[in-house]
């Protein structure tokens, strides 16, 4: 898993081990510090963004005849 300091070899959005943050890195990006834990070595894990398409229901006629 990517550091802090390393480079992003492609987009993606990544999640730190030490409190959960998030952040979306482009590709060729340093990874960054930690916001709350800057100077100390951050460890970097992706985060799975598949996107999945979902059924949705029609609605029902209430129509009175």
């Amino acid at each position: 898993m990517p550091e802090n300091g390393e480079r992003n070899n492609g987009f993606g959005v990544y999640k730190n081990l030490c409190c959960g943050c998030e952040v979306v890195i482009a590709e060729g990006m340093e990874f960054p510090d930690c916001p709350n834990h800057p100077r100390l070595t951050t460890i970097w894990k992706p985060v799975n963004t598949e996107i999945r398409k979902m059924s949705v229901a029609k609605p029902h006629s209430d129509t009175a005849a």
